[in-house]
């Protein structure tokens, strides 16, 4: 007799992306909250991940944890990497100021933070933090093969490159003298590589591998869409720490440096998603030649956290400030699973947000802009 007490649960569909991980340095604690989210959703399978500077740490991290012991691992293994990037942790490397230099940070963020929350004081006082901090991570970088060395600590480069049957890894740097990206993968991505993806100039320096010197992989593949395009999803899912926003032509220029972060941090996005839009009309126009071409509909997905951030906040790893971001992170995806799932693997999602002009603005000015997704067929 059959015990209806104890029926067989029906297996959780499936349904796969590939994740592109922007970078961002501090920024990149959004990306591990909504890996954290996605993580935890059953029908969600990722299949490959892509990503540069903070964005590489994240997917390195990502891989070796799902490698070790599935989604419960990968969950750990990036709160353990955030947890060693938060600055008290950080400025423990320091010599002579080591356990006292992160007490006292910790003593002084919690106090700052009960005085100024969210007021012009208190994002005066992240700008400090994060000038102050950016220094004293730059001088830590000095101290050869200590990043390595940290990182080392975290995830295991050896059994990464070994392991046959692990998602695809993909970490995007930039080769100074030959003016390209260069794509490590799990054949060859070593600690020192994600150091060369993080290599902001003025910050980590130029790292040498194998003869060739390189840089921030965001200057040029950020993140890397290209290789993820092959693989066994179809639907890519970006997580991006930098808005790209389409404005109204007279829209006024609050921050040029942030505008000008926005631009450098989502060219190559821009450039490739456009590419897959017209691939994917190609198909849409004629299948049969697209195929000969080997060309397949590609799907985009975007997460974003939904508001600017400013990039003079980059640099700044209080652990407050990273447990804002993961918050942020997590409910981004929160809200993406509950707007978006049923969309994976029917069609594209990705917007780029269109913000709407001020209402002083002359009306030659202001055009209501929509907000755009690439084209890909019905």
């Amino acid at each position: 007799m059959v015990n209806n007490s104890v029926m067989a649960q029906k297996p959780v569909k499936k349904k796969k992306i590939a994740l592109a991980l922007q970078g961002g340095a501090a920024y990149g604690a959004f990306t591990w909250g909504v890996l954290d989210r996605l993580l935890e959703d059953e029908r969600i399978e990722i299949t490959a991940v892509s990503g540069t500077s903070a964005g590489a740490m994240n997917a390195a991290a990502l891989a070796s944890g799902l490698d070790e012991n599935g989604a419960e691992g990968a969950k750990n293994k990036l709160k353990e990497l955030w947890n060693t990037l938060a600055y008290d942790e950080v400025v423990k490397n320091v010599p002579y100021l080591g356990g006292a230099g992160s007490k006292s940070n910790r003593m002084l963020s919690r106090m700052l933070k009960q005085v100024m929350p969210e007021t012009a004081a208190g994002d005066l006082v992240k700008t400090f933090k994060a000038f102050t901090q950016g220094t004293t991570m730059s001088l830590i970088n000095g101290k050869d093969g200590l990043f390595e060395e940290q990182l080392e600590k975290i995830i295991d480069f050896d059994t990464l490159r070994s392991k046959k049957d692990g998602i695809p890894l993909f970490v995007a740097a930039t080769d100074i003298n030959a003016h390209k990206e260069r794509i490590f993968d799990r054949s060859d991505v070593t600690a020192k590589a994600v150091k060369a993806s993080c290599a902001l100039p003025l910050i980590v320096g130029a790292v040498e591998i194998d003869g060739r010197l390189y840089w921030d992989g965001g200057y040029l593949a950020n993140p890397a869409i290209a290789p993820l395009k092959d693989g066994d999803a179809a639907d890519i899912l970006v997580i991006q720490t930098i808005h790209m926003q389409e404005r109204d032509g007279m829209a006024p220029i609050k921050s040029g440096i942030d505008r000008l972060m926005e631009f450098t941090n989502n060219a190559s996005l821009r450039r490739d998603l456009e590419e897959i839009g017209r691939d994917n009309a190609r198909i849409a126009q004629n299948p049969k030649a697209a195929k000969a071409l080997g060309l397949r509909e590609i799907r985009t997905h975007g997460i974003q956290i939904g508001k600017e951030l400013k990039a003079e906040h980059m640099m700044c790893f209080d652990r407050d400030h990273i447990d804002e971001l993961y918050a942020a992170g997590r409910k981004a995806a929160d809200d993406w699973i509950r707007q978006n799932f049923r969309h994976i693997g029917r069609k594209s999602t990705f917007t780029r947000d269109a913000v709407q002009p001020p209402a002083q603005q002359t009306a030659r000015g202001r055009k209501t802009l929509k907000t755009r997704a690439p084209k890909s067929p019905k």
